[in-house]
């Protein structure tokens, strides 16, 4: 049977029920996963290769090469480039920048508590 036509089956045969709105979910769930190579849940760490790493944070490869040999991105080398997910995005975080507004507060709660002697 078509894939498409076994899938029109489904949600005629599903339609507004619980247990059709659950597989409804799970296939969407499962074709997301496969058609991305990412994984939805959070929970899960996963690893990315150098390809699925660029596609992710949206740099090029040669960026992404540039960053491990200087060390300056999270890497497990095991034969092949791996990036774990959840250190890439520790990654991205870390690299926030304060504002000029929010250091001149700084400084400026520094002097009023450090005054000149």
């Amino acid at each position: 049977m078509n894939q498409n036509i076994k899938t029109k089956y489904m949600i005629l045969k599903y339609e507004l029920s619980a247990e059709g709105i659950k597989v409804l979910a799970e296939e969407i769930t499962k074709n997301l996963k496969k058609e991305s190579g990412f994984f939805l849940n959070n929970s899960e760490d996963v690893y990315f290769t150098i390809d699925e790493l660029a596609q992710f944070i949206n740099m090029t490869k040669g960026s992404i090469y540039g960053l491990v040999h200087k060390n300056a991105i999270p890497y497990h080398k095991k034969g092949k480039l791996y990036f774990l997910k959840s250190e890439i995005l520790d990654w991205i975080k870390s690299g926030k920048r304060e504002t000029k507004t929010s250091l001149h507060d700084k400084a400026n709660e520094y002097l009023a508590q450090n005054p000149f002697q």
